[in-house]
């Protein structure tokens, strides 16, 4: 079942950046994906530190705690520790706003 909650406007977050947004009880980080945005849990896989206080350059996000690493563009985990991908949520852009589908 879709359910999509407004976390935000579209230009919220710059080209190569990120942010931290809540939709209920779950915070994602919301990246800027070279011009297109992508939403995670903004939890690292490994022991779930967030993200999107971590270093986010060249399509890389780094857990600011034990430095895994994942490619954004296509959610592939690129180091240790962690060893399964992030949850990536289905997003769209009405009107400018920003809403994330968190649905089952």
């Amino acid at each position: 079942m879709t359910s999509y909650v407004k976390v935000g406007d579209a230009g919220d977050v710059a080209p190569g950046g990120v942010k931290c947004v809540r939709a209920g009880d779950l915070k994602i980080a919301l990246f800027n994906e070279i011009g297109m945005l992508v939403a995670f849990d903004d939890a690292c896989t490994h022991v779930a530190g967030p993200l999107s206080e971590g270093l986010y350059e060249n399509s890389i996000a780094t857990c600011l705690w034990h430095d895994a690493r994942f490619r954004i563009a296509d959610e592939t985990v690129m180091s240790d520790p962690a060893s399964r991908e992030l949850r990536r949520y289905r997003l769209r852009v009405e009107v400018g706003a920003v809403e994330v589908d968190i649905g089952d």
